[in-house]
């Protein structure tokens, strides 16, 4: 009798501990649901012209450089002008429908340099982002150093 007891309460047990880890699932939303930026730069959108994993690598007191990406969802070629704090002029890339236009400093990728930096690793920097049909968004940017896997994101790097 005690045995049969004891099976009923394993048997109790495991059907709750069964229903409290289902709840979990059902409490909670699936984080590949939510919108997130899921690396160390943040995105923006500039009408059809979406900006991925922007970030500026670089050291307080010297040149800095935007890392990330552009991608042109629209059905037409789309411009985008990106202005950074201490830049001597905004720099203008063209993004064909369908593409993707990647910032950075290897040979492939556009320079969008960031002048004398004056925040340093760890801060936030303030970039532009305009288009003639998405309009203007100023977005803070992550400041990293160049160093790990940004060690060759340099504007000196090409």
């Amino acid at each position: 009798m005690m045995r049969l007891r004891r099976q009923g309460v394993r048997a109790l047990a495991l059907a709750a501990a069964v229903s409290a880890l289902s709840a979990c699932s059902f409490f909670s939303q699936t984080t590949t649901d939510l919108e997130y930026d899921p690396s160390d730069g943040i995105s923006a959108s500039v009408g059809d012209v979406l900006a991925r994993n922007l970030l500026v690598v670089g050291h307080e007191g010297s040149e800095g450089l935007v890392s990330g990406a552009l991608v042109n969802t629209g059905s037409s070629d789309a411009t985008v002008t990106i202005s950074a704090p201490g830049s001597p002029q905004p720099v203008q890339i063209s993004v064909s429908p369908g593409q993707l236009v990647s910032l950075g400093a290897d040979a492939d990728q556009r320079n969008v340099v960031v002048g004398n930096l004056k925040q340093p690793a760890g801060s936030l920097v303030k970039l532009t982002l305009s288009s003639p049909r998405g309009g203007e968004v100023t977005v803070n940017v992550p400041v990293l150093a160049p160093q790990n896997a940004y060690a060759t994101v340099t504007p000196t790097a090409n």
